[in-house]
C-alpha cells in the first residue's frame, strides 16, 4: 500500500515539471528559457503586471493624460509633476519625489499612504510585486 501511494504521488509530483511547450523559443537548448507565463527579468515581470494599471495610465512619451497621468519618466519626477492633469490638492501640496521607497509606499496603499488622494486602486500587498512594478517603471525614460 505503501508503495502505491508513494508512486501516485512520484506522478502528480511529475506532473508539476515543465511542458514540453516551454522549450526554449530560440532553439539553443538553454535550460535558463523563459516562459511566457513567468517572465524572467523583474522588468518583465513588472511589465506583465502594468497592465493592470494601464487601464487608467499610458506609459508611452507624450501620451495624453487617461483617467491617471500618463507614467513615462515617473521614477524621480516630483509628485503632480504632469502638465494638463488634474491632480488632487493632497498630491500637489505632497512634495512627495518618486523613488523606490516612496512608489513602493503609495503601491501598498495609497490612501493610506497619501489621504486625500484620487487614486481609485485598493494596492499591492505582495513587497515582490510591487519591485517588479517599479523596476518596470524605471525603464520609462
Amino acid at each position: 500500500m505503501k508503495m502505491i501511494i508513494a508512486l501516485a504521488a512520484f506522478l502528480a509530483l511529475a506532473a508539476c515539471g515543465p511542458k514540453s511547450d516551454d522549450a526554449p523559443a530560440s532553439g539553443n537548448g538553454s535550460s535558463s528559457s523563459k516562459s511566457a507565463d513567468f517572465p524572467a527579468t523583474a522588468e518583465e515581470r513588472g511589465h506583465k503586471l502594468f497592465k493592470e494599471c494601464a487601464i487608467c495610465h499610458s506609459v508611452k512619451k507624450g501620451d495624453a493624460n487617461r483617467v491617471g497621468p500618463n507614467l513615462f519618466g515617473v521614477v524621480g519626477r516630483k509628485a503632480a509633476g504632469v502638465d494638463g492633469f488634474a491632480y488632487s490638492k493632497a498630491m500637489q501640496d505632497s512634495g512627495i519625489i518618486w523613488d523606490d521607497e516612496t512608489l513602493s509606499a503609495y503601491l501598498e496603499n495609497p490612501q493610506a499612504f497619501l489621504r486625500g488622494n484620487r487614486m481609485a486602486y485598493a494596492g499591492q500587498s505582495d513587497p515582490e510585486k510591487r519591485a517588479d512594478l517599479i523596476a518596470y517603471l524605471k525603464t520609462l525614460k
